[in-house]
């Protein structure tokens, strides 16, 4: 009987671990799939910020621009509720990020920004054009660049934010 137990026991163990390992491979598969969405992602926002830094947000919008700038507004949303979709440690960034959207959609509707409200846009946008180009650096596919805390692009998009430009 005490056999038959220890038999039990170690194919509970044997089975427990035919099932967990399949598991932590689909786990980093994913993270691995997910950390390739974000490159692309940065790549798109990274074009999509140049395009909104060569705009004047101090000139009024005019109806024939509107539709132009419309659609970068959508791609800003886009690219950011896929960047920060989950649980990602970039905080800062991405409130950045949604000043951004807020700007450019109050630009929209009142054809033009305060020079405060340039400013802070113009400043928003240089520092994410640099954080996209920090992650171009990074070797992908790097999961932990978006998800963990201690990995050194926090620190580096923290800077960037911090910066004046």
């Amino acid at each position: 009987m005490k056999y038959f137990i220890r038999f039990l026991v170690a194919l509970a163990i044997c089975g427990a671990v035919w099932i967990v390992h399949p598991a932590r491979e689909q786990v980093r598969e994913l993270e691995k799939d997910i950390s390739y969405q974000y490159l692309s992602a940065n790549r798109l926002l990274g074009n999509t910020v140049e395009e909104l830094l060569e705009w004047d947000f101090s000139q009024p919008l005019t109806n024939g621009d509107r539709e132009y700038i419309q659609g970068l507004y959508l791609e800003m949303m886009y690219l950011t509720s896929l960047l920060f979709n989950g649980n990602v440690v970039h905080f800062e960034w991405e409130q950045r990020m949604y000043d951004i959207q807020s700007h450019i959609h109050l630009y929209m509707l009142d054809s033009s920004l305060s020079e405060e409200d340039v400013a802070d846009l113009e400043q928003a946008l240089q520092a994410t054009r640099f954080i996209t180009k920090d992650f171009q650096d990074v070797r992908f596919p790097d999961y932990g660049a978006m998800h963990d805390e201690k990995h050194k692009m926090v620190e580096k998009i923290k800077k960037r934010l911090e910066t004046q430009y």
